[in-house]
């Protein structure tokens, strides 16, 4: 038996968010979000707000560049995850949440690796392997602190109910 097309739609709607997050982050690998671009807006705010050094801005954008890339590859890992673990509900196969949480962390790592490669081709950016690992740390300690979540929600409404 084949997949009907209401579950053809459900699992539309369970991987589109995981869809437009690899959308977010194509975006962001491009040249308007290179280094140069972010550093001369936060010089511009600076300058609106009358403080920090020149390498102040250089840290600060060189800080904000990277956790943008621990939180952007962590809410992505949790997007993956989500549809997995949607698309097995939805066709009916139940598997371990850790077979979910594999396939989420291999599809961040497919998609991270693909932006630093993507981004070796573009004069204004640099794509270095140090950032795939920066992005799957996020991945993995997001889902580590959702599934710590989960467990805690789980042990208070067991000890309510």
């Amino acid at each position: 038996m084949g997949v009907t097309g209401q579950q053809k739609r459900a699992l539309f709607s369970a991987w589109l968010p995981a869809a437009i997050g690899v959308l977010v982050i194509c975006t962001e690998s491009t040249d308007y979000f290179s280094s140069a671009h972010t550093g001369s807006v936060l010089q511009h705010l600076s300058w609106w707000l009358g403080c920090c050094s020149h390498w102040n801005l250089v840290f600060v954008n060189h800080i904000m560049r990277k956790t943008g890339h621990f939180v952007g590859y962590g809410i992505l890992g949790l997007l993956f995850y989500r549809a997995w673990r949607l698309s097995g509900q939805i066709l009916s196969n139940s598997r371990a949440r850790v077979v979910d949480v594999i396939f989420s962390l291999l599809c961040t790592l497919a998609v991270s690796s693909g932006d630093e490669y993507h981004q070796t081709f573009l004069p204004s950016r640099t794509g270095v392997p140090q950032d795939v690992l920066l992005d799957m740390a996020g991945a993995a300690i997001f889902m580590l602190a959702f599934h710590l979540w989960l467990l805690t929600r789980r042990r208070q409404l067991v000890a309510v109910g």
